[in-house]
């Protein structure tokens, strides 16, 4: 009797251990088990645009700043000059006009249209109107005469040494069969070299006028004027 108790108990242990939890569940336990969780969500507020109040009265420091290009810069520095200078019938220097008129288009980079680009102005331009007369501004050798339509135009070379020194004056956009001189020529102060025309590269009459050292090396005209002229 207590060999078959023995029996059954081992059988009834082995049966409940093989068997899968599971089984012993109602289809109720195991949809319950395997259904996610949530949390409880607080409900959030959507966002909303606030007005500062006041906000007008608050000042606010911007730094002040203007933006110039470089062709008006171009044109503040080549802005013409006035009649400032004058001349003195017995002074060995003068200037290539007898008496003083405007100026423009000073020496050194220019622009000269809003579709070009930036040149450099070997001298200076005097405005005396059509055919005035232009004078050598001291005793010298003509070096060269050029009767042209393009670049300079008619124009004339004058050599002068002065202080020692080579130097050459040099006289642009004269109008046509004025010249006064020829190449070789012993010329003096104050003699007519030719009159003002618009010959060449030119948008109007006028003198464009080149100081040359050594012959060859481009300087500003007016600031040389206003050093040897006296």
């Amino acid at each position: 009797m207590l060999t078959f108790l023995t029996i059954a108990a081992v059988f009834a242990i082995t049966l409940v251990t093989s068997i899968p939890a599971v089984s012993l569940l109602t289809p109720a336990d195991i949809a319950a088990a395997s259904a996610p969780s949530f949390r409880t969500m607080t409900a959030v507020q959507p966002q909303e645009l606030g007005i500062v109040s006041g906000g007008a009265d608050i000042p606010i420091d911007r730094d002040e700043y203007t933006v110039t290009s470089l062709r008006e810069k171009l044109k503040a520095i080549s802005a013409g000059r006035g009649a400032a200078f004058y001349n003195d019938p017995s002074w060995k220097i003068q200037w290539p006009i007898a008496i003083g008129v405007p100026m423009t288009d000073q020496f050194g980079p220019r622009v000269l249209c809003d579709t070009c680009g930036v040149t450099m102005h070997r001298g200076v331009d005097f405005l005396p109107g059509r055919g005035a007369p232009i004078q050598a501004i001291a005793a010298g050798t003509v070096r060269y005469v050029e009767e042209s339509d393009s670049g300079l135009g008619v124009h004339v070379i004058i050599d002068h040494h002065i202080d020692g020194r080579l130097v050459s004056s040099v006289y642009c956009h004269l109008e046509f069969g004025s010249i006064a001189m020829a190449p070789g020529e012993t010329v003096h102060v104050g003699q007519l070299v030719g009159t003002t025309g618009d010959t060449g590269f030119a948008f109007g009459p006028h003198l464009h006028f080149e100081i040359r050292e050594g012959g060859t090396t481009n300087v500003d005209p007016v600031a040389w004027l206003e050093a040897h002229t006296g």
